[in-house]
């Protein structure tokens, strides 16, 4: 009797079978409205790191108590590790494996794009005020939308300033207002080098320095200052590269042009930034700042503190943008925004995207600012996603307020699947234009070649999850289908 078995008809019906199995996997949640969460919900949630979670823990209570958190009857909140690659890791292991148990979880700023894609996080567009987004830093918010749509919230961000030597300053009668251009600082910082009192006998005090290494950090500041020459579409989500144009070129030309061609001091001559300044990251820009070797430094904020520390006299700005540029944009922005995984689903969705929004309120904004770890009574705080707090920060806090006017010129990093390759890439041809190993016109010509191929090119596989789920069914059900039909036929 089997051997009567119609072959063709069994291959149409293991196709079928295949193909039916597929939307389990890969159709989307459905967008209608959860019902209002019932007694009993507990929420999981998992921060980039034990840092972040006194800040969490301290407005749990208040969440429960408000409306927000109606329905749910206690907020566990964990770490998904100390570093930022054993937090990928354990997130995308969780993940794509679908053992996930959070309901909310923490990601970084440039991890939009591969979750969304993944289909690991949800839409927000339906469930958030859109319009209320404004109150926030445009780079965190900017962080949060891919391909129009907004898959993350906002909760902190860490963001670039300039750093400069108030008692140099004033020795040589210089304002603010002096160097809120690059132009304008490099007259500056080339006034006092070349001025025998203003360098108080230092002959290692240097201009300007940055974070220039080829690395992140180095692609960091490829953005600030493109950005700040109104340059804000280098790379879009949707997969546009503009590399090489004459607005990055114009800000690429100059910072060249501000780097000494061989090894040694600056002073007595017409560049600011020494040769050795290109190898420079936080820790060792930070270093020669806090030596007293630098008039001007760009740096995130904990160099706030060290600079105190050391009795430093010093103030900060935002970092300048270029004479006659219009939207403009200075401070590439890190830290964490908040989404709901896929997984979470029914009663506990919703839950999840009101504590989301919740985190996103003064009172949360401001407990993630002056969080103190429990266990050593030492400050944890990250600075704000809520530009009010900037105006109004609570007692003790008002020195952030230095960083109000920065804190609206933010903008984020490209949130595209690609930005690994395309930020390694970044890092490798701006070290190249900076120290002259390549031109300018050669070096961007070039990156923008580049980052298009790998753009136009296959997306870097999705990590596996959904594929091999599917295979899998359509094993089982034909593997089930061939046990029934054996048994029917004998």
């Amino acid at each position: 009797m089997l051997k009567k078995i119609n072959k063709t008809a069994l291959v149409g019906l293991f196709a079928f079978l295949m193909v039916l199995s597929i939307p389990v996997f890969l159709l989307p949640v459905s967008a209608s409205p959860a019902p209002k969460p019932s007694a009993g919900v507990t929420l999981t949630v998992t921060m980039l790191g034990d840092q972040q979670k006194p800040g969490v823990e301290a407005v749990t209570a208040a969440f429960l108590a408000s409306d927000l958190g109606y329905g749910v009857d206690s907020v566990v909140v964990k770490s998904s590790g100390s570093t930022a690659d054993l937090q990928l890791t354990t997130l995308q292991t969780d993940l794509q494996g679908g053992t996930l148990t959070s309901d909310v979880i923490a990601i970084d700023t440039v991890w939009t794009a591969p979750f969304a894609d993944n289909g690991w996080i949800i839409k927000l567009d339906d469930d958030i005020n859109v319009s209320g987004l404004s109150a926030f830093g445009s780079g965190i918010v900017a962080s949060c939308q891919y391909k129009g749509s907004y898959y993350a919230y906002p909760y902190f961000m860490n963001l670039g300033v300039l750093y400069y030597r108030k008692d140099l300053m004033d020795l040589n009668g210089f304002t603010e207002a002096d160097f809120d251009t690059w132009e304008e600082l490099n007259a500056t910082a080339n006034y006092i080098l070349n001025n025998v009192s203003g360098t108080l006998d230092n002959p290692d005090l240097v201009g300007y320095v940055g974070q220039l290494d080829a690395y992140e950090g180095g692609v960091v500041n490829f953005f600030e200052w493109c950005g700040s020459n109104g340059a804000l579409d280098v790379v879009t989500s949707t997969g546009e590269v503009n590399i090489d144009t004459a607005a990055v070129n114009k800000a690429m030309t100059f910072l060249a042009s501000l780097v000494a061609p061989i090894y040694g001091g600056v002073q007595g001559s017409d560049y600011i930034i020494p040769r050795y300044a290109l190898k420079t990251d936080e820790a060792s820009s930070g270093n020669i700042w806090l030596a007293n070797n630098s008039i001007f430094l760009r740096q995130w904020p904990y160099i706030y503190s060290l600079s105190e520390g050391n009795n430093m006299d010093f103030g900060i700005a935002p970092l300048p943008h270029f004479a006659g540029a219009t939207g403009y944009k200075t401070s590439a922005i890190g830290g964490a925004i908040m989404a709901v995984p896929t997984a979470t689903v029914g009663v506990a969705r919703e839950a999840a995207i009101n504590f989301t929004k919740f985190l996103g309120m003064k009172d949360a904004q401001e407990a993630e600012l002056t969080a103190i770890d429990p266990s050593t009574l030492q400050p944890e705080g990250n600075f704000p996603a809520l530009l009010s707090v900037y105006a109004n920060p609570p007692t003790g806090f008002e020195w952030i307020q230095n960083w109000s006017a920065q804190a609206a010129l933010t903008l984020s990093r490209p949130v595209h699947p690609d930005y690994p390759l395309i930020s390694s890439t970044i890092a490798d041809y701006f070290s190249d234009l900076t120290s002259g190993v390549k031109s300018v016109d050669t070096a961007l010509t070039e990156m923008q070649r580049d980052v298009q191929e790998i753009i136009s090119g296959p997306s870097q596989p999705p990590i596996p999850g959904y594929s091999i789920a599917v295979v899998l069914l359509a094993v089982a059900f034909a593997a089930g289908t061939v046990i029934i039909m054996r048994k029917k036929l004998h």
